[in-house]
Parts: C-alpha cells; sequence; structure tokens
C-alpha cells in the first residue's frame, strides 16, 4: 500500500515538473561536471576549467589563439599556462555542478550555450563568475531554461551581444526582453 502511494505521488510530481526526467545519464553527467578544489588550486581555475568543458563534450578557446580546442587529448602540458576567452558548449553535457569552475577565470569574454541538454535555470546565475569580462553570450534550443533563468542574467552588465532562442518554456518573450533592455542598455539582445 505505501509503495502505491509514493508511485502515485511521484507521478503527479512528474507530470508538473518543466524539467526532464532526469535518468541514469543525468546522474553520470553530474560525476563529470564535480569541482575538483585541489585540481584548481594545482593547476589553476582556467586549466581546470578547460578540463571539465572538454571532459563534458564542450570546446575551448584560449586567449592569443584563433582556433577552439576540441579534445581533451590535445590539451598542453600541465606545466603551460593558458586562459580561456572563449567557450563553446554546443550539444555537451554540461550542467550547474561544473559552473563554479568559471570562478578564477578572468579573460572569458564570449560563451555559447547550445542544445545543453543538462542545462537548467540553476546554472545562469552561475554565471556572474565571469560578468566583468563577458561580453557575448548565445543560450539557444537548452529547452528547461525558463523566465526565471533568463531574469538572472540581469547582473551581466558588460554584455555587448545577447542571444535566446529556442526555449519553450518562456512565458513572457515581451516582458523579459523589456527587462533585459533596461537592466543591460548598451546589449544588443536578440530573444526569438
Amino acid at each position: 500500500m505505501m509503495l502505491q502511494t509514493l508511485n502515485g505521488l511521484l507521478a503527479i510530481t512528474n507530470h508538473c515538473r518543466k524539467t526532464p526526467k532526469r535518468g541514469f545519464f543525468y546522474w553520470l553527467t553530474i560525476i563529470f561536471n564535480r569541482v575538483d578544489n585541489e585540481r584548481i588550486q594545482s593547476l589553476g581555475p582556467d586549466r581546470a576549467c578547460a578540463e571539465w568543458l572538454l571532459r563534458n563534450g564542450a570546446s575551448v578557446r584560449w586567449k592569443g589563439f584563433s582556433q577552439h580546442l576540441e579534445n581533451y587529448n590535445n590539451l598542453p602540458s600541465e606545466e603551460t599556462r593558458h586562459y580561456i576567452q572563449a567557450v563553446d558548449a554546443t550539444d555537451s553535457g554540461i550542467t550547474h555542478v561544473g559552473f563554479p569552475h568559471f570562478v578564477g577565470c578572468r579573460y572569458i569574454d564570449e560563451i555559447k550555450l547550445v542544445r545543453c541538454f543538462y542545462l537548467y535555470n540553476t546554472a545562469l546565475p552561475l554565471l556572474s563568475a565571469v560578468k566583468d569580462t563577458l561580453t557575448t553570450l548565445e543560450i539557444s534550443d537548452c529547452k528547461s531554461i525558463t523566465d526565471e533563468g533568463v531574469r538572472s542574467l540581469k547582473n551581466l552588465k558588460n554584455l555587448k551581444t545577447l542571444k535566446l532562442a529556442g526555449m519553450p518554456y518562456l512565458n513572457d518573450k515581451a516582458s523579459l526582453r523589456k527587462e533585459l533592455a533596461e537592466a543591460l542598455p548598451d546589449c544588443k539582445i536578440e530573444l526569438k
């Protein structure tokens, strides 16, 4: 009897949730997104952040380079210091759990979050770690982002370009556009 009641409650909560059901692969991505503070201390925030991004299918562009690094096995030696300037997380497995990796990265000016299946509202406020340098942000086809997540972008005061598209749970795009325009007057905002 108790098991039937619990299953009934679970069915109700799953029905009301806007986020997808979290299966085995979600929990596996949580493991790959964990922050290793010892690694950050020993290698620096940019190297540790690059390792996290590449391990989860994203790519990085180092400051002073024109090409993105996409293969984890092509990371430079641990003795070599590079700084991340751009992140392309298209089709990656990054989650909010890994976003603290951005803390201490002082040169990231561009981030693309496209088709990030495990990206939820909780990740977007954590972008404030790069608010002093971030000028370009694109969030597209991240199906679990809602108005709440988009509103948290208002503290990214140095943004010059903000592209938002393909988020079906945005309820009031006109109101969001107005709020963002007021909070970010020097930013070109594209909201589809």
